[in-house]
């Protein structure tokens, strides 16, 4: 189990103070008896622990030890020149009270507690403890510094903690991606600290820069910090395996969080702010989260970043896992960035007026969206967004799929590792875009975008619904891609209408795909419904021959079709004709002759097809027109296989035996 020499300075304090009353007499040779057996204890459990001179007065109530110091190897060490407690009292044989309690040029250095991988220094020359009140005896659940700690601090009441400065310095990564800051705070402030909990926190505005590799030099101010509620015993709670393992409902371990703005200045020339920054309701669930594999694994990576040595894929495999574990115990309500404005070098410009996520609940981010972002690019084209919005996104699915990755880079063309890519977010909306095309001038207006799906993790979706309403130029589409042949020739703007969705009915067995819906501006528009029946689950499997079995094992239950023609026929038509040499309305004449005798032979023994027939017939001579069409199995049963045999054989024509076709009113399209 690590040890934190934070902890190790909890356990000092109140084994010290405890232990001057509970003596009776002030003798310094009994005192420093019991510091040296706190000492001891230390040592057993792996930290070095050395003192300076121990001093009691119990009739001035003061009690100061000097030149303490804790220090494990790999683990680094914190010292303090002194510890001073003044106005001590002992109300009854249990407890003990101090007026105020000074620790002098505090520091530490080493890896951080719970974030093995970052090198970190810390120094304040004073802190300032008053109103403490505890128990002469602190009886820990075991002998571990972390299990002291947790008990003290429990056991502890402080009306406030205060420190007038301090420097907070970080190193982590290495090469390119080498990151050093440099951190001064403002004044500290911890206000009724009682169970191991603080009612309120403030840290006045602190200045950083950041250096390292290059592309991270940077220079900053972050504004005042108001925190109500931290549950500090939480985090302890993290380093104590048995009291982990009890610990299975939520602690909240941050209420709200408040920053007053955050100011950035890279040398790359980029400048950003935020006005401000909240968070809300940040609660862990510490049994559900694997404290000793991340801390192994953090110190496991550093030890070779300190060799130049990267970590063996199933390293980091085993690193990205703990982390995706850790999201199950994680609890956030709201998380706020508001108000960000950023100026790069070359003059781009961006506004943003919120960045929001939550609530984060059972590893799943209902939420994470950005409002009302705009800007300006360096050629002076504006581009602006309403909202981005993605659901359902879930962190620690990400990073199983990135730990499978690392330690099996062919996995990802596996197609069950695909599947699981469903998994990851569930829904994706986009509204009000605007932006610059480099081709067509005029910019490209994204009205809305959305994609939602469900359905059972790993596997293909059973529900999914998209929809896409876009103008833009047509220069923005390269002539030789297939989307060009939809837009009319000679026209320069052209709107866009998509929208796909589909369910399957579990308990009927059916799979409806509706709407299926697409309309180009002054060109056509197509709305589809298809229906299958005897679909069972296995169409939606990861293995693709179990999804193709599936597939052919479905049966047609009906096919409707509406094709409004908005234009597009006849210029096509006109088109056509020019390259043949022809006048327009030879040609169509000539192409409706030729599907009527094509058809008529076909249905020739089926009257009841002649209705349909004509009214295609009709369809092709006469532009601008409508047809609607319904076509369902003219048996029982009409199996997806042979519907498939029938294309492959290259006479699809010879479904006509099959199935019936029938006219019908027009769908009613999606509002475009």
């Amino acid at each position: 189990m690590r040890k934190t020499f934070v902890v190790a300075t909890a356990a000092l304090l109140v084994a010290l103070v405890g232990g001057y009353f509970a003596l009776g007499a002030i003798v310094n040779h009994f005192a420093r008896r019991q510091v040296d057996a706190l000492f001891a204890d230390l040592g057993a459990a792996g930290i070095e622990a050395h003192r300076g001179e121990v001093r009691f007065d119990l009739f001035k109530g003061h009690f100061e030890i000097e030149n303490v110091s804790f220090t494990s190897p790999g683990q680094g060490s914190l010292k303090l020149t002194s510890l001073v407690a003044d106005g001590l009292t002992r109300p009854d044989d249990r407890r003990f009270t101090a007026r105020q309690i000074d620790i002098h040029d505090l520091s530490f250095d080493g890896p951080a507690p719970l974030a093995p991988m970052v090198d970190i220094s810390y120094r304040a020359p004073k802190i300032e403890i008053t109103g403490v009140e505890g128990p002469t005896v602190v009886t820990p659940d075991g002998t571990e510094p972390a299990q002291i700690a947790l008990a003290v601090l429990e056991a502890l009441k402080v009306q406030r903690v205060a420190i007038p400065e301090s420097l907070v310095t970080t190193r982590s990564g290495t090469g390119n991606d080498r990151l050093e800051t440099d951190v001064t705070h403002g004044a500290v402030a911890l206000e009724d600290i009682a169970g191991g909990r603080v009612a309120r926190a403030s840290i006045a505005p602190s200045r950083f820069t950041a250096g390292g590799a290059p592309a991270n030099a940077a220079t900053g101010r972050v504004g005042r910090v108001s925190i109500e509620t931290i549950d500090v015993a939480a985090l302890l709670i993290l380093l104590d395996p048995q009291r982990r393992a009890r610990e299975e409902n939520y602690r909240t371990l941050y209420g709200t969080v408040k920053v007053d703005g955050y100011e950035l200045k890279a040398d790359s020339g980029l400048t950003q702010r935020w006005s401000t920054i909240e968070i809300a309701d940040v609660a862990i669930r510490p049994s559900a989260i694997p404290a000793e594999e991340l801390l192994a694994s953090g110190q496991r990576i550093q030890q070779l970043a300190a060799k130049g040595e990267q970590p063996a894929p199933a390293e980091m495999a085993a690193m990205l896992r703990a982390m995706a574990a850790t999201y199950d115990g994680l609890r956030i309500r709201a998380i706020a960035f508001k108000d960000m404005t950023a100026l790069e070098a070359d003059g781009t410009k961006v506004e943003l007026a919120a960045l929001t996520a939550g609530p984060l609940n059972e590893g799943k981010l209902d939420s994470l969206a950005l409002d009302r972002l705009k800007g300006t690019e360096a050629d002076g084209s504006s581009f602006h967004l309403d909202t981005l919005k993605i659901g359902g996104l879930r962190p620690g699915a990400i990073m199983e799929l990135a730990a499978d990755a690392a330690e099996s880079p062919e996995a990802t063309r596996d197609i069950a590792w695909l599947m699981r890519l469903f998994g990851i977010v569930s829904s994706f909306t986009l509204e009000g875009a605007e932006a610059p095309v480099e081709k067509g001038g005029e910019p490209v207006v994204i009205d809305r975008a959305s994609l939602s799906w469900s359905g059972e993790t790993d596997a293909l979706p059973t529900r999914m619904a998209a929809s896409l309403r876009v103008t833009g130029p047509t220069a923005a589409f390269a002539a030789d891609k297939p989307v060009f042949a939809l837009v009319p020739d000679g026209m320069q703007r052209a709107s866009v209408a998509l929208d796909i969705g589909g369910e399957w009915n579990e308990a009927a067995s059916t799979l409806t795909l509706a709407p299926l819906y697409a309309e180009v501006s002054d060109a056509f528009a197509l709305s589809v419904k298809l229906s299958l029946s005897d679909v069972d689950d296995a169409l939606f499997s990861p293995q693709p021959d179990e999804a193709l079995a599936g597939a052919l094992g479905a049966s047609l239950a009906a096919l409707e079709i509406t094709v409004s023609d908005a234009g597009i026929y006849e210029r096509k038509l006109e088109e056509a004709a020019k390259q043949q040499d022809m006048e327009p309305e030879a040609l169509r004449q000539l192409l409706a002759g030729f599907a009527e005798l094509l058809l008529a032979q076909t249905v020739a023994d089926r009257p009841d097809l002649e209705p349909a027939t004509q009214a295609l017939v009709a369809f092709i001579q006469k532009p601008l027109s409508t047809l609607s069409l319904r076509i369902t199995p003219r048996h029982e049963q009409l199996p997806v296989m042979t519907i498939v045999e029938a294309v492959e054989s290259g006479e699809p024509l010879g479904l006509i035996d099959e199935i019936n076709v029938q006219l019908t009113q027009p769908l009613s399209p999606v509002t475009p």
